[in-house]
Parts: C-alpha cells; sequence; structure tokens
C-alpha cells in the first residue's frame, strides 16, 4: 500500500462508519483495535494488485474502491465497488492467497488497515468475526456474479443508472466526483458509450454532469431507470447481514 498520513492509533469513532467494524461486538472490537492504523484513501492510490500476496486488509469508512481484474494489454472493466460497507482484502488475507483483483481508489476518503497476519489471528481467536467476514466475502461474491451478469445482458443507461445510485450509497451526497472516462472504465465500456448514455440522463434531468463531476438530481427516477441488478444484490446483501450503511 502508497498512502500516507497514517495514525498509529485507531480512533474508536471511527469503527461506527465501517459497516463491518460497526457490526461486531465491543469484545471483538477490542481483539481487532490494537492491530488498526486509520490513513487517508487518495484517489489513484493502489491498495492491492492481482496475482500478489494480500499483506493486508483495509476497512473503509468512506470514500469508494474499484475491484478490476486486468486485462493482459492493459485496462480492465466490470468493476466492483467497495466503500464503508464492506472490507477488502479479507478472503486473500484468511487463505494467505494472492489477490484476486486490483484495487484502486477511485474517490478519496478515510479508512483502516490492519496486516493479513494480524487480522488471521483475529480470526482465530473469534468464530464471530470469522463468521461476519465469511458472510462479507459471500455478499461481494454475490455483486461479482450479478455485475458480470449485467455486463452482459444490460444496456450501458440502465448500467449507468445502476453504477451512480450504488456509488451514491457509500459516498452520501449528490454529486459524485468522477469523470465519464473513469466511469467507462468502471462499466467497461467505451468512452463514447458513456457520454451518449449520461447525455440522454441529463436530458431526462435525472442527473447533471460537468468537468470531473455527476450530479444526481432525481434518484427514485434513476433507481426506476436502473437494472434489477441493484435490488438484487441490495436484498442479498441485506440477506446475508452484510447490508450497506443506510444513506437513503
Amino acid at each position: 500500500m502508497k498512502g500516507t498520513n497514517e495514525d498509529r492509533v485507531m480512533p474508536m469513532q471511527l469503527s461506527d462508519r465501517n459497516a463491518f467494524l460497526a457490526e461486531v461486538s465491543a469484545a471483538d472490537y477490542e481483539l481487532l483495535r490494537p492491530h488498526l492504523t486509520a490513513f487517508n484513501l487518495t484517489a489513484g492510490e493502489r491498495l492491492q494488485d492481482f496475482g500478489t500476496i494480500v499483506e493486508q486488509v483495509v476497512f473503509p469508512h468512506g470514500g469508494l474502491v474499484a475491484l478490476t481484474v486486468p486485462l493482459l494489454n492493459g485496462g480492465g472493466g466490470g468493476a466492483l465497488l467497495l466503500g464503508r460497507d464492506g472490507i477488502l482484502g479479507a478472503f486473500g488475507a484468511a487463505a494467505a492467497a494472492p489477490a484476486m483483483c486490483d484495487a484502486e481508489v477511485y474517490i478519496p476518503g478515510r479508512a483502516a488497515h490492519m496486516s493479513a497476519s494480524a487480522f488471521r489471528w483475529v480470526l482465530d481467536q473469534s468464530p464471530t468475526i470469522r463468521r461476519l467476514a465469511a458472510r462479507y466475502n459471500a455478499a461481494l461474491m454475490v455483486q461479482a456474479h450479478q455485475t458480470a451478469l449485467c455486463n452482459a445482458a444490460h444496456p450501458v443507461e440502465a448500467r449507468i443508472s445502476r453504477c451512480l445510485i450504488e456509488v451514491q450509497d457509500r459516498c452520501g451526497g449528490t454529486d459524485i466526483p468522477l469523470t465519464q472516462n473513469t466511469l467507462a472504465q468502471m462499466l467497461g465500456v467505451q468512452r463514447t458509450g458513456v457520454t451518449a448514455a449520461a447525455g440522454i440522463l441529463q436530458k431526462k434531468k435525472m442527473i447533471g454532469y460537468s468537468r470531473g463531476k455527476i450530479a444526481v438530481l432525481d434518484r427514485p427516477r434513476l433507481e426506476d431507470n436502473a437494472c434489477e441488478c441493484y435490488w438484487i444484490v441490495k436484498e442479498e446483501f441485506e440477506r446475508l447481514g452484510a447490508g450497506r450503511p443506510p444513506l437513503h
């Protein structure tokens, strides 16, 4: 990890901003707390690389991290989105396995991390944390499978709508600091396709956009315009007990 501005003592109040940390009991949190270090997520920062050993587990408290599988000729697409609703690196750390994807910060925020070895130790100490981590990993797999289906089956306009409300769920607010280039990378489509679809949404007054920022103007209509994948993933997260912090 290339992050800076780390705080060696993890402030207790940060724990209630990450869904995973907020869900553990006070006793289980005390197992985690000595190993947690708070730091800033910086846009463009790589938190892990495909095929490398997972050395840390990251608990975002804000911002947005995109998980992608790289292509041999560069790039990648169909990103999974991770914010304060989950954890990064838990599966690889628990299994002492290589990372199955790249992880890059798209929207800055605050987070905490701990070493993979410390995370394995905590899992050995607490069956409750072990079960909770397994549920979050299962929820991430649900998102991965549904995203793959969505990319193959649904039009760009519906996928943009889904992506924007998913980002808003994780980051809050109405202004989303993403460019159309970044949105195209997240969806694995050409920039021209995103420009055309975003133009339609803007004409319908669901969104507005300027350089480097997309504004959600009418969330209910954007939800109606999104494909069913948003609701399928949301309901599965809630069924698994790994739901996102409610923002809406």
